[in-house]
């Protein structure tokens, strides 16, 4: 078969890409025997162009791919030009698996095989033999292993003894690879697609039962001609020359480098039927058998294309010169293009959404059309309308649709998939915007965070923020490694000097100027000071700690104290602000979590800490806002998206051609569960965090006139005090009176510390004087336990989550949380409920609705105070 007639079945259609011939070289017993000859050697053919890729790999030199713009000369070719481009591969073509299970076998006529043995670079075993298009050879040659324990083969196709297409070996020397001769045919139909294969060395012994494979390259470059964009010129092109390039030349195939010879020579291509330039624009001229297959080279400067048309008139364009070169396995399309066009025509873009412009957290695709096409001035008529390409030209992204990023042509996270070109025309192109799905579990997100975060290798100390210093019972970690923090007790300096001395301590967290009996007017620590009994007298640990320990961790091995820096003080030195607790986070342990961290004197807990290891995010917050989650707060499933508002993606398309652009904009909304997990618990008043089942987790004993003091709440924090059940202290009293429901047995029977959150707060509920935070209060630095009325307003903060984790109840300390389907939130407001003509102390809090928002009621929302709720402080 004609070598051209192939080309024709395959080019149209396909990738030049050859199937597989697999046919078996030997039997069993030539491995048993290497001197048994085998049954002949066999092939199994395939191209490199066989892929389902849309374009192959570039594998030349950049310049080889640079455009260039020709101008032609000749009857009325003013402003008309050739566009030159280049791409890899001969005429190559995306397949899909229907046109690969279709395809005709690629290679159906003879090839020819040269093969050199033991590594040896003459073909002395095998030269210029023929083999047929199923594999087999023509003359079967047997391979046998006491002859060549390796070959390395080369193949030609068509066969290089091919006078008719001009292909043939060179004479053989034993010192010299195999090298071919070639010259194109002058009738372009006539020519031939020099195809060539080289193998590695191939061991017997592996392929003793296995066809040598051979993968073809393309040896030639592929010219093409084009009709570029409406010519606003009606002719019919009959004949397409090729003038002044080199015509033959010799190709190593074991270098894979051409020879050129020094003969120039003219090719010829005509067209019959005549081609027209008007009704068939954006289409190759000479496709199927009207490729030009030519000779690898650097154009000669007088190299030209004539393009010569049926009424006798022909334009010509100087191809050569300036390092133009054809480069092997390429294909170099001369589009004829009319610079005027721009000017000529009216421009149409439009982006239109298929169904709206926007969707759920769980919806993702996004269809819309694109109309591009120009339209012909002065013609009333739209069948010379004109599709025109069109692509993305940027994307944009916004969280409000207003205030947009810059524009960018790399898709935004949010955007998975897009269709991001198209060829146009005056019907809608259809295209698709798909969203990424980012509706995960954030419970696992903050752990993979956590351990991804860049490790703390300084010893960082928790209470400098932006330069200050914040001390407070609370202290956010998110990230593994070295840190520390002061001895202060709770909140008592804020915005103090970074080294603890000067100002910035908070007296009034402490010791304030309260006259009642049912305020604190000096709170208590662990430590005895004598005349003045557990009252602090300093902001700092004034006594000398012995040790600090891990007191509870949800984790083991998560967090470990390395010790105390006491800067150079030695035993007996009175004061702690400039002596640190020093702990670590281990980068292979962090998780979501808590812990507790304790500084003992005299054998007991002088003062504990709380470590909340979370995301940074959490306290990210502004003043008057509320803290993003309950303190400690460890979600275990948190269905979210990873965004938490509107989030837009604007889409601009562009016609390269005429710059004109079109946008479109999508909106995608955010969701949200309420999370599940678990956050501490307080006992109203207490700075002490409770966890449901934690190690050491008791209750004071069941007696009348009960309860712990402020002291022992201190010295043991793991220690839920009971209510003090004071009813049959005074028999003759009503049931409910004073603080009987109070865990603090501090006060009279008849009275409940109002302010142990509150430093100032005398009269409980509705009190506002300024909130001064006490070293009781639980919270991180620059956030305080709420008030009533600040805690009604929660709802108010969009990303805040207030989980339904229950209760604990120091009556029931083993049954852990009670009623978790329902969220418990302390405020830091107590009040004085009339029963029976007697005054009993309860203490407010918000509970969730069905919504998971906490609503607040002053009078009817009133629990003892014993019980332990979670805490969502403010900033302040």
């Amino acid at each position: 078969m004609n070598s051209r007639i192939l080309f024709t079945r395959v080019m149209l259609g396909l990738t030049a890409a050859t199937s597989a011939f697999f046919v078996a070289c030997s039997d069993i017993d030539t491995a048993q025997d290497p001197q048994k000859p085998t049954e002949g050697i066999m092939f199994s053919t395939s191209d490199v162009q066989d892929r389902p890729d849309a374009s192959l790999p570039k594998t030349k030199a950049p310049e080889v791919y640079e455009s260039h713009t020709i101008n032609l000369t000749g009857t009325n070719a003013k402003g008309f030009v050739l566009e030159e481009s280049t791409v890899e591969g001969v005429n190559p073509v995306q397949q899909t698996p229907a046109t690969r299970g279709t395809m005709k076998t690629a290679i159906d006529a003879q090839f020819t095989v040269f093969a050199c043995k033991n590594g040896g670079v003459s073909p002395d075993y095998m030269y210029n033999e023929k083999v047929n298009a199923d594999g087999t050879m023509v003359a079967p040659k047997k391979w046998k292993k006491s002859e060549a324990s390796t070959l390395k083969f080369y193949a030609v196709y068509p066969a290089a003894q091919d006078a008719d297409q001009q292909i043939s070996p060179a004479a053989y020397s034993a010192s010299q690879t195999p090298v071919i001769k070639f010259s194109p045919k002058s009738d372009v139909k006539q020519q031939a697609d020099l195809m060539v294969a080289k193998t590695a060395d191939m061991a017997y012994d592996n392929y003793v039962s296995t066809p040598v494979p051979l993968l073809f390259t393309h040896a030639t470059t592929a010219i093409q001609f084009k009709i570029g964009n409406d010519l606003s010129y009606n002719q019919q092109v009959q004949k397409i020359e090729i003038q002044n390039v080199y015509g033959e030349g010799t190709y190593d195939l074991a270098t894979k480098k051409w020879t050129l010879g020094t003969t120039k020579k003219n090719y010829t291509l005509t067209l019959n039927p005549t081609f027209s330039t008007a009704q068939n624009p954006g289409t190759v001229m000479n496709g199927g058998d009207g490729t030009f297959f030519m000779i690898p080279q650097t154009l000669p400067n007088d190299a030209k294309v004539k393009i010569t048309f049926a009424s006798g008139k022909y334009w010509e364009g100087n191809i050569g010169g300036g390092g133009k070169v054809w480069a092997e396995g390429t294909t170099k399309t001369y589009t004829i293009s009319n610079s005027k066009d721009l000017s000529d025509r009216d421009f149409i873009l439009t982006v239109t959404p298929t169904n709206g412009t926007e969707r759920e957290y769980n919806q993702f695709d996004l269809p819309f059309t694109v109309t591009s096409y120009s339209h012909l001035k002065g013609y009333t008529g739209t069948d010379r309308d004109k599709a025109e390409p069109w692509q993305i030209a940027s994307y944009e992204v916004s969280t409000d649709g207003t205030n947009w990023s810059a524009p960018t042509t790399t898709k935004p996270e949010m955007v998975t998939a897009m269709t991001e070109s198209g060829n146009g025309g005056t019907s809608g192109e259809a295209g698709n915007l798909k969203l990424t799905n980012d509706y995960k579990d954030y419970a696992q997100i903050r752990n993979q965070e956590l351990k991804a975060a860049t490790e703390v290798t300084t010893r960082k100390d928790l209470s400098i923020i932006n330069g200050r210093q914040y001390t407070a019972n609370c202290y956010i970690v998110s990230a593994p490694g070295k840190y520390k923090f002061p001895l202060f007790y709770g909140s008592s300096r804020v915005n103090g000097e970074p080294n603890g001395r000067g100002a910035g301590d908070v007296m009034m967290a402490l010791h304030n100027n309260t006259n009642s009996a049912n305020a604190l007017q000096y709170f208590h620590g662990s430590i005895d000071q004598g005349a003045y009994g557990y009252q602090i007298p300093f902001n700092d640990i004034h006594q000398w700690v012995s040790n600090a320990a891990v007191l509870w961790q949800s984790k083991a091995n998560m967090v470990k104290v390395t010790g105390i820096d006491r800067n150079g003080h030695t035993s007996g030195y009175l004061g702690g602000r400039d002596i640190y607790v020093e702990f670590e986070v281990d980068k292979n342990n962090i998780e979501t979590g808590n812990a507790i961290i304790a500084v003992y004197y005299n054998g007991k807990v002088a003062w504990s800490w709380h470590i909340w290891i979370t995301g940074k995010e959490v306290a990210d917050v502004q003043s008057g806002h509320f803290l993003s989650e309950p303190i400690g707060f460890v979600p275990t499933k948190w269905m979210r998206t990873t965004y938490r508002q509107d989030r837009y993606v604007k889409v601009t398309v562009k016609q390269p051609r005429s710059g004109k652009t079109a946008s479109v904009v999508f909106k995608q909304k955010p969701h949200e569960e309420t999370p599940e997990g678990q956050a501490m618990h307080y006992q109203w008043g207490r700075k002490d965090p409770l966890w449901p089942g934690m190690d050491g987790l008791t209750a004071s004993p069941i007696t009348f006139d009960g309860g712990i003091s402020l002291a022992e709440s201190v010295q043991e924090p793991r220690l839920m005090g009971r209510p003090r059940h004071l009813e049959y202290v005074f028999t003759s009293k009503a049931t409910y009176f004073g603080g009987t429901w109070d865990w603090n047995n501090n006060p009279g029977y008849y009275n409940s510390y109002l302010n142990l959150w509150d430093a100032n707060n005398e009269t409980g509920y509705g009190y506002t004087g300024t909130f001064v935070k006490t070293i009781y209060d639980p919270s991180p630095a620059g956030f305080h336990v709420p008030r009533t009325s600040q805690l009604s307003k929660v709802g108010n903060d969009k990303y805040v989550v207030t989980p339904k984790m229950g209760y604990m109840d120091p009556e029931y300390v083993p049954d852990g949380a009670k009623t978790p389907d329902i969220g418990y939130y302390w405020t830091s407001e107590k009040s004085f409920i009339n029963n029976n003509g007697t005054d009993a102390a309860f203490s407010i809090f918000g509970i969730t609705d069905a919504n998971s928002k906490i609503q607040v009621d002053g009078k009817n929302k009133i629990v003892n105070p014993s019980m332990a709720y979670c805490v969502l402080p403010i900033k302040e």
